[in-house]
């Protein structure tokens, strides 16, 4: 599958938007977009600063996270070459400012730019739970557009830290999923996203877009020897959420789904022979590489797939609802330029060059 090609009409899209004004009816709703990657552990630091200014530079809506912030099994390089003398890290004292780094040198860039993040599996490493998660970063998993969505629908709006919600823009609805651990997708979350599919299904509910990212890619993916099929009951459970995206493209929505958790940028991932045979293909893409260690990609990924890369998706939203997404790659001069003062360039090169399997 070939990622689309997004062409802006500059003069004649202004000029129709007028005339229909002019006539009374409604504004042309103009493209917009946004910025999605996943797994910055290792090499983060250096990666999500030049990310970071990319998107805001293209006025890009939001960026999306889709989890693996830090590597927690052991500490990641970029975070030792910002350490003050170079002092090396017991495991304890590593884990106890892990996440603080995160947010310091990973998310702080985005300044005002709304951020918006999934739980990957290295947020589980123990000592690490959900609830910590939810406590340390309930910032970002309670935003705005977050509560004011739950308020819209009729439910609770007071702050949750959910791993999991949603928020609808212009029309397409973006639902962070939880798989990050054996436990998920759990009835909780089957119950919570079924009310939302529900909810966008509804005659008059004004979507028509259903955008899902997750952490793992959903079971019988090109990517399947390192996603939900690893454990049973993400198997079970992840065939019977593809299953209610399936139905829901079935009902007239646009359905994309996002995941990171393997270190590369692969399209196309659920055209396979599983999927192919009930003749449910949906649009697909893994986006690993916001700075973890790049993987080799698999047999199974398909054409346009590439590893030893560092960058995101920027997903463009047309007027119809449907999105086109291209690779944004990150070069290293661009790391070199965001490179934070107790970094040396050898570190940023050394992440650049050898961070790969």
């Amino acid at each position: 599958m070939k990622i689309a090609t997004v062409f802006t009409l500059t003069v004649f899209v202004p000029l129709a938007a007028a005339c229909l004004q002019a006539q009374g009816a409604a504004p042309v709703p103009q493209e917009w977009t946004f910025a999605v990657s996943g797994d910055s552990r290792n090499c983060g630091d250096f990666v999500m600063p030049a990310i970071a200014s990319r998107v805001r530079s293209e006025g890009d809506a939001f960026y999306w996270h889709l989890g693996d912030f830090r590597a927690m099994s052991g500490p990641d390089q970029d975070l030792v070459a910002l350490n003050a003398g170079g002092m090396a890290l017991s495991p304890d004292e590593y884990r106890e400012v892990a996440w603080d780094d995160f947010l310091a040198h990973q998310m702080a860039p985005f300044g005002d730019l709304p951020v918006f993040l999934g739980r990957g599996n290295h947020e589980t490493f123990a000592p690490m739970t959900r609830d910590r998660y939810a406590f340390k970063f309930s910032a970002f998993l309670n935003r705005p557009e977050i509560l004011a969505q739950n308020r819209s629908e009729g439910y609770d709006a007071s702050p949750k830290s959910s791993p999991w919600f949603h928020f609808v823009k212009d029309g397409v609805d973006f639902i962070t999923l939880d798989n990050a651990s054996s436990d998920e997708f759990s009835y909780a979350q089957q119950t919570w996203l079924r009310r939302v599919l529900n909810h966008d299904l509804e005659p008059e509910s004004g979507v028509t877009t259903i955008l899902v990212g997750m952490h793992e890619a959903l079971p019988h993916s090109t990517s399947s020897s390192h996603a939900m099929d690893d454990w049973v009951f993400g198997t079970e459970s992840g065939e019977k959420v593809y299953k209610w995206f399936v139905a829901a493209q079935a009902a007239g929505k646009h359905v994309y789904l996002l995941a990171s958790h393997s270190h590369f940028y692969s399209p196309d991932i659920y055209n396979t022979p599983f999927w192919q045979q009930s003749g449910t293909v949906l649009q697909g893409w893994i986006i690993g590489s916001a700075g973890a260690k790049r993987y080799k990609l698999p047999p199974t990924a398909k054409p346009g797939s590439e590893t030893h890369i560092y960058g995101y998706l920027r997903g463009t939203v047309h007027a119809d609802g449907t999105i086109a997404f291209d690779l944004k790659k990150i070069s290293e001069e661009e790391m070199q330029a965001t490179r934070w003062p107790k970094a040396s360039k050898e570190a940023v090169h050394e992440c650049f060059v050898n961070n790969s399997e």
